[in-house]
């Protein structure tokens, strides 16, 4: 067939149509529909045909949004201009699917607008794609002020005699925070358990399992309250290893935890056993009104600090909508 009459052959035209990747369709000037591919019946929820001659109220179940396509086309077909517009779809089951379309208006023989031509691309995909990133741009925020915050705090409660005291001080809180951040990614979570927390900040001091015992039930906590625990739990482990049951061969800790329900509260117990004569300080130190910032005014909890005979007795109290809103388990 020459190639000057392929534009005059019904069965070109259709296969034409049929390749192209999206919905092909032609409209009148009421918004009938002349024309559409198997594309256009699939996204329409007419695949076994019978659409030719309705609208778009017709065919779709959402009516807002079949009036909303509706009046770009009547907007399209007035300003005489070929559009780019997004649309929306949504099917009987609620499910929603989004379109990129391009629309044209056509004329007749002598120049007046009688309908519309277009091509519309399923971007569901793309959209949802966009709308994870947003998501996790804003969680990149979210997370990065807290962080901001945890850190401004470690800096500002910290007090040093030198600067090189400042400097360990410091960089050992921020290890600690580090190794909590470690703990989120093991988990690959929004959470963390607080068991890992814990193994964690021991490791460092490397307390192997003999002289640390760990017990309760499983637990997380969200990422913000991860990394307040971890400051509190270096806290107490650097005490222990300076003054209480890890500066001595023979001490040990115990550290166990229990979910209460009335009222909902975590609660954790750090007695530790074994070590040096415990002496009850006579001033409040810097480790001592840290961990007390962060389970009283960080996380709304209450804090029991007791040097005992045999060793420190440390109770935590949380509350649970504090700790992992909804998430707890």
């Amino acid at each position: 067939m020459p190639i000057e009459q392929l534009g005059a052959n019904p069965s070109f035209l259709r296969q034409l149509v049929e390749a192209v990747p999206g919905a092909v369709y032609a409209k009148d000037r009421a918004g009938r529909i002349l024309f559409g591919n198997v594309a256009f019946a699939e996204a329409v929820g007419w695949q076994t045909g019978g659409y030719l001659g309705k609208d778009d109220l017709d065919l779709l179940s959402d009516k807002d949004l079949a009036r909303a396509v509706m009046d770009n086309d009547q907007r399209i077909m007035a300003s005489q201009s070929r559009y780019q517009v997004e649309e929306q779809l949504r099917a009987e089951d609620g499910s929603t699917t989004y379109w990129l379309s391009t629309k044209a208006p056509f004329a007749d023989e002598n120049g007046n607008i009688v309908g519309l031509v277009g091509v519309s691309l399923d971007i569901t995909e793309r959209k949802r794609l966009e709308e994870r990133e947003r998501l996790l741009a804003r969680e990149i925020e979210h997370r990065s002020k807290n962080l901001l915050g945890v850190v401004q705090s470690i800096v500002q409660l910290t007090r040093a005699g030198t600067t090189e005291e400042f400097r360990r001080a410091v960089g050992g809180r921020l290890e600690a925070l580090n190794r909590a951040h470690g703990v989120l990614l093991r988990d690959r979570s929004q959470q963390a358990s607080l068991r890992h927390l814990l193994v964690q900040e021991l490791s460092a001091y490397s307390i192997n399992a003999g002289r640390a015992r760990l017990s309760g039930p499983p637990v997380h906590v969200g990422r913000d309250v991860a990394h307040r625990l971890a400051m509190a739990f270096h806290e107490l482990a650097t005490n222990a290893a300076k003054y209480g049951a890890f500066a001595d061969v023979a001490g040990k800790l115990h550290v166990n935890w229990e979910l209460r329900q009335h009222p909902e509260q975590l609660i954790i117990e750090w007695r530790e056993k074994g070590g040096p004569p415990v002496k009850t300080p006579t001033r409040r130190g810097f480790g001592t009104r840290l961990i007390r910032t962060v389970v009283e005014q960080q996380l709304q909890g209450t804090l029991d600090m007791r040097w005992e005979p045999v060793g420190l007795r440390c109770s935590i109290s949380l509350p649970l909508e504090n700790i992992a809103p909804g998430r707890m388990r």
